[in-house]
């Protein structure tokens, strides 16, 4: 604002009958309205409180899903390992008995019921019994761990300690049960053997010769949940004509292809007593 319109306000302002304005206090009024006009109009005190609030909601909100979900997953990790180990709720743990297998055991069969090629123990290894598995006999390696659930004819070996919660696996998932203390360790090694009877299954498979057939399976959730990241899985049926099916089921973390090898070795050379 030049002097002359300085000068034009106050003459204006004198003809309305008020006192003629100052030019500072005239550029201080230009100054003020400037200002109003930049600064944005803030919301009222209540309306700011509200969004305050509505954002605290929020993240409240945000963090309780959070929470709730990390809950769920610690619960189902929980449920799938042991809080404890012992001979609990019908498991107990097996001792080995003599590397060969008895004279009335029937050696596993690879098709047709005949004896499978190779399915002696190998040096290192010892023979386990599993009794409420319809006599199962199990060729593991020396150092491995064995365990049976009697109430639901199940058998266990793994590289790390086994034990049975209270209530033993009634909540499984996948139909594979962990009855482990920990998580697999590296190179870790679990193999659930689950007794079935199906005369049907049975024939089938010693017809077709798949009895026995060691291959590798999609991992089940179960199995990653203890830190699983491949499976193998096969059939085992006696040479009898008995309707008895064993369904087993390795599953391993990481493992090195000797130890593999040496899961496929356990699962093929297993027989009926």
């Amino acid at each position: 604002m030049t002097d002359h319109d300085a000068h034009q306000d106050a003459y204006r302002a004198h003809d309305d009958g008020a006192a003629p304005e100052s030019a500072p206090e005239s550029a201080e009024r230009e100054l003020r309205a400037l200002l109003e006009r930049a600064v944005p109009q803030l919301p009222a005190p209540a309306q700011r409180l509200e969004s305050v609030r509505e954002r605290v909601r929020r993240r409240r909100r945000r963090r309780a899903a959070g929470t709730s979900l990390t809950a769920v997953l610690a619960i189902a990790a929980a449920g799938l390992l042991l809080p404890g180990l012992g001979d609990r709720d019908g498991g107990g743990r097996l001792d080995a008995t003599s590397l060969a297998p008895p004279a009335s055991g029937s050696a596993p069969t690879a098709s047709g019921g005949a004896p499978a090629e190779g399915a002696t123990a190998p040096p290192g290894s010892t023979t386990v019994p599993f009794p409420d598995v319809a006599g199962l006999q199990v060729v593991m390696p020396q150092e491995w761990n064995a365990l049976t659930a009697s109430d639901d004819a199940r058998g266990y070996v793994s590289t790390q300690t086994l034990g049975l919660p209270e209530g033993g696996c009634a909540h499984q998932l996948d139909d594979f049960c962990t009855p482990l203390d920990r998580t697999l360790a590296k190179d870790g090694v679990l193999v659930q053997f689950t007794l079935s009877f199906n005369k049907a299954t049975a024939d089938k498979l010693r017809v077709r010769g798949s009895g026995m057939a060691v291959a590798a399976e999609p991992v089940v959730d179960a199995c990653h949940a203890v830190g699983g990241t491949e499976q193998l899985g096969t059939t085992i049926v006696d040479g009898s004509g008995s309707g008895v099916v064993v369904v087993a089921t390795a599953c391993l973390s990481h493992p090195r292809g000797r130890q593999e090898a040496r899961v496929r070795t356990l699962l093929s050379t297993t027989f009926f007593s």
